[in-house]
């Protein structure tokens, strides 16, 4: 095993596992810590483990541990080399918990430098002199600025970065970039010399990414979104490390369920257009803290409506997130919605359900802990960062098809296209 990946929710890590796919690696994709030994990790031919957490919202203290929990299992795997994946719009609040994360592992791995590169150009996220755009737009403006647990008020991600850390955070801008790898290995010694720790990494273009992969390349450790994965593989290629194997996802003939906590402007879209010609059934919040037969109501339509790929949302604009967050608290709520996904999609997979569509990180996590799967291996790309994942077994004794998709990920018509790909 070469590269170990610790990421901090399920989308972000099935995100990074995708481009380790389709750049030549064999990736094992787990949930949570695995069962499996580091031993018995050894013998298969993953090249490539990415661990999905769910720590991006939670405790900084728990964040940590989790993390190191996870480390230590890919250390004692073999992997030779580490990235902490988070999200592309570096999702987080100025307390953390990115910065506090970053700064523990690298203590546990002895390291006194790493990147943060958290641009993905393929869905329009880059950074530029230290700013993040998405689609042009900039990060606080984009919609993440409402975000209802990690609200992005500052498009300066050297400043946010600096604000979740006590050590010194630098910049190596796209102009050190366009001179060369080489550039930036000095880039890199002269931050250290002036006593840096961390260094933001603009990325305008997909090209930047064999500059700054080759450039950094000897750093034991590094972090971001998922774009760094796209390069790292070539390198390792170039090593003569990778094999030649592949996997494509089994066919699937199951009965289909989409399921979205996400309130991004993207994922509302999405919801729009697919329920226009589909069944839809919308969790209110009222409903998830004050219905206590919700789940069984919830169960019986979705059974009225088995063959016809049904979606359950409780995605909301805004301004109705924001009033029912003051009503009945922010965690309250959020934890409230989340049990509800995990235990319907338990019920789900126990009854005739085998293929999952998620949309929303923290939704994601509690639909897997609901489907009770480990091991995830990736299939083809669906959309840009959004892979077809396949489980050999789930809570419900059977195979499943599942794809994690980040609320601002997707074309419009994202639903449709997912259903396709899970059923080939």
């Amino acid at each position: 095993m070469i590269l170990g990946i610790i990421g901090d929710d399920f989308t972000g890590s099935s995100d990074i596992a995708n481009n380790l796919k389709k750049s030549g690696m064999q990736v094992s994709m787990y949930a949570g810590v695995p069962a499996l030994s580091p031993n018995e990790a050894k013998e298969q031919s993953t090249e490539a483990a990415v661990i999905a957490l769910k720590t991006r919202t939670v405790p900084i203290k728990i964040a940590i541990n989790e993390s190191l929990k996870a480390l230590k299992w890919l250390k004692d795997a073999g992997c030779k080399q580490f990235i902490f994946k988070y999200c592309s719009t570096f999702d987080s609040t100025k307390e953390g918990n990115i910065g506090p994360v970053i700064d523990a592992i690298m203590e546990e791995l002895n390291t006194d430098f790493t990147i943060a590169c958290p641009s993905f150009p393929d869905a329009g996220r880059t950074v530029y002199y230290g700013h993040m755009f998405v689609n042009g737009k900039p990060l606080n403006e984009s919609g993440m600025e409402t975000h209802p647990l990690t609200p992005m008020t500052d498009h300066n991600l050297v400043r946010w970065l600096n604000y979740q850390t006590v050590n010194k955070v630098g910049l190596i801008d796209f102009q050190t970039i366009s001179k060369g790898s080489d550039t930036i290995k000095q880039k890199i010694t002269s931050l250290k010399q002036e006593g840096y720790k961390y260094a933001l990494v603009d990325t305008v273009t997909n090209d930047d990414f064999d500059i700054i992969c080759n450039g950094i390349k000897d750093l034991p450790f590094l972090t971001g979104g998922s774009g760094i994965a796209l390069s790292l593989p070539k390198i390792y290629k170039s090593k003569g490390l990778l094999s030649a194997n592949d996997f494509n996802l089994p066919q699937n003939n199951s009965n289909s369920v989409i399921l979205s906590g996400s309130c991004s402007n993207a994922t509302l879209e999405q919801i729009d257009i697919y329920k226009e010609n589909n069944p839809s059934f919308y969790i209110s919040p009222d409903e998830a803290m004050n219905n206590s037969n919700l789940i069984e109501e919830v169960f019986l339509w979705i059974k009225k409506n088995e063959s016809l790929s049904p979606l359950i949302y409780s995605s909301s604009n805004h301004k109705n997130v924001v009033e029912k967050q003051k009503q009945y608290g922010l965690e309250i709520l959020a934890n409230k919605i989340e049990l509800f996904f995990e235990k319907l999609t338990n019920k789900l997979v126990k009854d005739n359900f085998g293929k999952f569509i998620s949309a929303g990180g923290e939704t994601s996590g509690s639909i897997i802990k609901g489907l009770g799967v480990e091991e995830l291996k990736i299939g083809k790309e669906i959309s840009p960062g959004v892979p077809a994942l396949w489980s050999p077994s789930s809570e419900g004794g059977k195979p499943i098809s599942i794809t994690l998709k980040s609320g601002n990920f997707g074309q419009k018509d994202f639903f449709s296209r997912a259903l396709t790909a899970l059923s080939n």
